[in-house]
């Protein structure tokens, strides 16, 4: 029988965050089913809003650290 991967990776406890256009933007969770990360976008030190990024669109050291969780 398979392994079963988890379908979301929780992103908080690493801290991983990254800037662009201004705003710093901090990654929550990992959906690896979509490939997608929900993210909160920061201006300034307020939070402007939740989102969701696809993983393509993250900065290469981003990816290689997220790459073995799964």
């Amino acid at each position: 029988m398979a392994k079963s991967k988890k379908a979301i990776i929780d992103l908080k406890k690493m801290n991983l965050s990254f800037e662009e256009r201004n705003h710093h933007i901090k990654l929550l969770s990992f959906k690896t089913s979509t490939m997608t990360i929900d993210v909160e976008v920061y201006e300034k030190g307020q939070l402007l809003k939740k989102d969701t990024i696809v993983f393509a669109h993250l900065p290469k050291k981003l990816k290689a650290k997220l790459n073995p969780l799964f």
